[in-house]
Formats: structure tokens, C-alpha cells, sequence
């Protein structure tokens, strides 16, 4: 009793969240259920007009007329249920497409509000099996599922009454078995709803590894790593497969309870009807129309246990989903009611006064008292060796996560006064690792938005040198291939400092943004960064000394902390860690 309390529980939790899915199309779900009742009521005539028409049929005074309006009757029937079942797939049908549409694009809306943090503990393949296979069992209980079980119960209990309202005594003895049917069918569906769980959850670990082994091919294959890999595959895929045995084991068990209480109803039916009907108790129509009712009675239960077994996967897979739905959106919470509007900023000075910061999965400070100052329009280096906190200071600023202590503010205010997507259109932000989209370089330039012109979108490509290897290879319509993987290194590092120019942010942040690129890639992203930091305040982390000298103040970070903070020339002349960092990379061969 325990676990039914649960399901119920989950069943409310999981209505409350998907109710603003499913409210707009209430009226549709109840033509829809209008429907499925007509169709009951001719489902459940048929047997009852073959009864009539058998005592007509065996009746001394048989009447032609009589039986031929029982036939056409019959015929009447037959034709209602056909349109009445026609139009009832159509509309529910079409309003379960229509709300799972709304719930794809909600879940994705969703997706796109969560806070860095849950990307980090959750792997990109679990989320992609919520929104993709968890839907899609949503998809067969909104569409066909639903609507052949709501018919079923209906036929079910129609069935139930029709009989009991035709002769009580024949109808308790021909259903004693089905509280057996039901109680098989409440037995057996605890253990299925648990055996989904694990079934549901072992995808998820599939979906997983191949997100992460296929976006990483390259890697593998350069390793000749591809038997270790398919053999950790071969173990998930077992794993995957011991579950969905086990759940199909349970669900083969129920079929052939419910088909021995079916036959055990049948034979009490005929013996018990056949010798009434020959003693005269009962007519022989009674006795043919109770064999279609339980007909009508035990096809329909035979189908609850298939649409049964579709439910709770279904329910699984929605309390799956609702767990996403439920996850605290980062956009919308920790924002003051004064937070700012759109648009530019006039002062972008940006100061960090004792901030703290602890990772949730971690024990020890990633930023310890951290204090510095970016006057506006001013550079700052941020330089260190790894793990010394340096992307934990963008993150901070871009509000991936909230400070544990002290405060940022930006051009007077502290951030946390900011909508973070106000916060983050101020903000731009070119990393090492840059992600295209497929498309178009205008595409991947303005991410769909309609507010600039190409004659502007050029004038940006020409700033960054990006336009020179474009121009002859399509220009701002030159495909783009996903992740860019038909362009080099330096040219998705040009199209991503380009699109940084498209926004116009008043701060820039480069983390990294040149470690990877070629000499003659990074020549023209040097010119582009010259460029984009003239006039504009701005934070740069990188190991190249290039990068760095043009910068007018230089802070190294050691273990979370600030160990020193000056000019590039003012460090060298103190012989401390930044010193000792020029000279590690001078040897490197990475000069100025």
C-alpha cells in the first residue's frame, strides 16, 4: 500500500507540472472523451440487438419485419461506431500531437534556463533522453494509449452493467473472476513500474556514452582505442537489455492470467447459461447476448493490460521529465526588483571586493578573498597555471554561479542586481573551444536574430579579417557545417570574435581564446583583438605573451588567490611569480 501511495503521489506531482500543458486543451480532450463515450454506447448495443434478434429468430411467431428492423438496427450501429471511432482518433490523436508539441518546446525552453552547475553533474546524453525518448513515451500515451484505454474502461463497465441489468443472478456467477482479473493487473503493475524505472534509467546511461564516444570519435580512433570502447559499450548495452528482459518477463506473466480467468468465465457462462436456457430460466438471447458482452468484457481487459504496460512507461518517463521541469531556473531567481533593462551601459568598470567562492562538489575555496579592480575601458591579464582559479573568475562574472562571500559589481552595482541575461548581453565571451552551429555564416553571426543588415554583418567581417577568407567561399552565406568541422581552428576562433563584434558588449573576455591557433591564424586574431579590446574594458586569460603585453594591468593567480597584481613591465622588474612565469614560457618558444 506503501508504493500505491507513492504512484498516486507521483501522478499529482506529475499532473501539477504538466497541468499548464494540458489545461489549453481541455475542451479538445473532452470532445474527445464526448466521443469515446458515443462509441461505448454502440459497442455495447450490438450484443444486446443480437440477443433480440436470436429470440426473434427462435420465437413460434417469428416476424420478418421485426427481425429486419433488428438487422437494420444492428447495421445502424455497426456504421455509428465506425464514425464515432473515427472521429475520436482524429481528435484525440490531434490534441495529443498538439500537447506534446507545447511540452518538446517547453522542456527545451526549460533546458535552455538551467544553471551551468546541473550541465556539469548531468551528462549531455541523460538530458537528450528526456527530451527525446521520455517525450516520445509521452507521444504514444497522449495519441493512442490513452484514448483505447478511456474506450476500454468505458466498454468494461458499460459490459459490467448491461449484464447485471439483464439478468443478476447469470452475471454474478459469470463475473466472479474479473476482481481476480483487476487484482492481477494492480499485482503485476507495481512490479512493472519499478522494472520501467531501472529500464528507463539504463537508457539514459546509453544515450550517455554515445553522446560522449561519438563527439569524440576522433580521439579514439587516433588512440586505437575503439575495442576498449565497445567493450565498455557491450556491458551498458547488457545492462540495458537485462532490464527490458525483466520488465518483459513481468509483462508476459499477465497475459495468461488474465486468459485463464477469461476461459474459466466462458465455461461457467456456458455451463451454467446453457442449462438455464434449456430449462427455460433464461431466453437464448440472453445467453448469446452475454457471451458478446463478455466478449466486450475480456478483449477490452486484455487490451488495459497492453495500454497498461504503455502507462507506466509512460508515467516513468514523465516524472523523468517533470524532474527537468522542476529544476530551478537560473534566469529567474536571485534577481532584485530594480534589475536593470537592456541596453548600453555607460560605465563598465568591474570590481571583485573579497569574493569567495566554493564549488557545491568541492571542499576547498576555488577563489579566496579575491580583490582587484578593471577601470572602465581599462585590460586586465589574468594569468596562473591550472586550477588556480582563473575560469572560476568568468564564471563568477557571467553569474554561472553565485559568489559565496563578498561582491562583484559592474559599472557601480553589484551584478546580482543584473537579469542575467541582461548581465550577459553586456558581456562577451570568446573561449579556447568555440562551438558552431550548422547554417550559415550569417547564421552563426547574429544566432538567428534580425537586427542587423548584411552591409553591417560585412563591416564586422572586415574588422576581424574574417571577411578575406569568406568573401570567395560564399561570404556571409558560405555553409557551415555542425561544430564548424568543415573550417579550421583559426577560422571558428575569426567567426567567433566576429560575432562578439555583431553584439557589441561593453566588457570582453578572452579566455584562452588564442592557445590553440596556428602562427598565421593567430596574426589575424591578434589584429582582431587589438580591435576589439581598443576602448573597451576588458579581461583576457591566456599564456601567450603576445596576448598578454598589450594589457594594461596583469594579475597571477596561485591556488584561488591573488598572488600579484601590476603593469607587464612593473612584475618583470619584481622577480616573483610573474617573472618566473615569463620565463617558463619564453622558453617555450612563445615570445612576444
Amino acid at each position: 500500500m506503501k508504493k500505491s501511495g507513492v504512484q498516486k503521489h507521483q501522478m499529482g506531482r506529475v499532473l501539477k507540472i504538466l497541468s499548464p500543458v494540458l489545461s489549453p486543451r481541455i475542451y479538445e480532450f473532452v470532445l474527445g472523451l464526448l466521443l469515446v463515450l458515443a462509441s461505448t454506447c454502440c459497442e455495447l448495443l450490438a450484443p444486446y440487438l443480437l440477443g433480440k434478434g436470436t429470440d426473434i429468430v427462435i420465437s413460434p411467431g417469428a416476424n420478418s419485419k421485426d427481425l429486419t428492423k433488428i438487422v437494420f438496427a444492428f447495421l445502424g450501429v455497426i456504421v455509428l461506431r465506425a464514425v464515432f471511432e473515427m472521429f475520436q482518433a482524429l481528435v484525440i490523436q490531434r490534441t495529443g500531437q498538439k500537447v506534446i508539441h507545447d511540452l518538446r518546446i517547453k522542456v527545451f525552453t526549460k533546458v535552455h534556463t538551467l544553471p551551468i552547475s546541473y550541465f556539469d553533474s548531468h551528462p549531455t546524453g541523460r538530458i537528450l533522453t528526456r527530451v527525446i525518448n521520455d517525450i516520445k513515451a509521452l507521444s504514444e500515451l497522449f495519441t493512442a494509449s490513452i484514448s483505447v484505454l478511456i474506450l476500454d474502461v468505458m466498454i468494461v463497465l458499460g459490459s459490467i452493467g448491461s449484464m447485471l441489468w439483464m439478468d443478476l443472478d447469470l452475471a454474478l456467477i459469470t463475473l466472479v473472476t474479473i476482481p481476480l482479473v483487476f487484482w492481477t493487473i494492480w499485482r503485476f503493475g507495481e512490479q512493472l513500474s519499478e522494472a520501467y524505472k531501472t529500464v528507463r534509467s539504463r537508457l539514459s546511461q546509453v544515450n550517455s556514452f554515445l553522446g560522449e564516444n561519438i563527439g569524440a570519435i576522433g580521439t579514439i580512433q587516433r588512440l586505437g582505442a575503439e575495442h576498449e570502447r565497445l567493450t565498455t559499450f557491450s556491458q551498458i548495452v547488457d545492462g540495458h537489455t537485462e532490464a527490458q528482459m525483466k520488465a518483459l518477463k513481468i509483462y508476459a506473466s499477465v497475459q495468461p492470467y488474465a486468459n485463464v480467468l477469461n476461459g474459466v468465465a466462458m465455461a461457467s457462462l456456458m455451463g451454467v447459461g446453457g442449462y438455464w436456457a434449456i430449462q427455460g430460466k433464461i431466453s437464448l438471447g440472453v445467453l448469446v447476448a452475454f457471451f458478446g458482452y463478455l466478449r466486450n468484457l475480456y478483449q477490452p481487459i486484455r487490451d488495459m493490460v497492453e495500454k497498461y504496460n504503455t502507462f507506466l512507461s509512460a508515467m516513468v518517463a514523465a516524472e523523468r521529465v517533470v524532474d527537468i521541469l522542476e529544476e530551478p531556473s537560473e534566469s529567474v531567481d536571485l534577481v532584485l526588483p530594480d534589475r536593470k533593462t537592456a541596453g548600453t551601459i555607460k560605465d563598465s568598470s568591474i570590481v571583485f571586493d573579497g569574493v569567495f567562492f566554493k564549488y557545491p562538489t568541492r571542499e576547498s575555496w576555488a577563489l579566496d578573498n579575491v580583490s582587484f579592480e578593471i577601470e572602465h575601458g581599462k585590460s586586465l591579464a589574468v594569468v596562473g597555471t591550472t586550477g588556480s582559479g582563473k575560469s572560476s573568475l568568468i564564471r563568477l562574472l557571467l553569474r554561472f554561479y553565485d559568489l559565496s562571500q563578498g561582491k562583484i559589481t559592474l559599472g557601480g552595482r553589484e551584478i546580482q542586481e543584473f537579469d542575467r541575461r541582461i548581465l550577459r548581453r553586456h558581456i562577451g565571451v570568446i573561449q579556447q573551444e568555440v562551438y558552431l552551429f550548422s547554417g550559415t555564416v550569417r547564421a552563426n553571426l547574429t544566432l538567428g536574430r534580425e537586427e542587423w543588415d548584411d552591409s553591417f554583418l560585412e563591416s564586422q567581417c572586415r574588422k576581424t579579417h574574417l571577411w578575406e577568407l569568406i568573401q570567395s567561399r560564399g561570404g556571409l552565406d558560405m555553409p557551415v557545417y555542425e561544430g564548424g568541422s568543415n573550417l579550421s581552428l583559426g577560422e571558428k576562433q575569426l567567426i567567433a570574435f566576429t560575432r562578439i563584434w555583431v553584439f557589441q558588449p561593453e566588457v570582453l573576455i578572452l579566455d584562452e581564446a588564442t592557445a590553440s591557433v596556428d602562427p598565421i591564424s593567430e596574426r589575424y586574431l591578434m589584429s582582431a583583438i587589438q580591435e576589439g579590446l581598443r576602448g573597451r574594458t576588458s579581461i583576457v586569460v591566456a599564456h601567450r605573451l603576445s596576448t598578454i603585453r598589450q594589457c594594461d594591468k596583469v594579475i597571477v593567480m596561485e591556488n584561488g588567490k591573488v598572488a600579484e597584481m601590476g603593469t607587464y613591465d612593473g612584475l618583470l622588474k619584481k622577480r616573483g611569480s610573474f617573472y618566473r612565469f615569463h620565463q617558463i614560457y619564453s622558453q617555450l618558444g612563445k615570445r612576444d
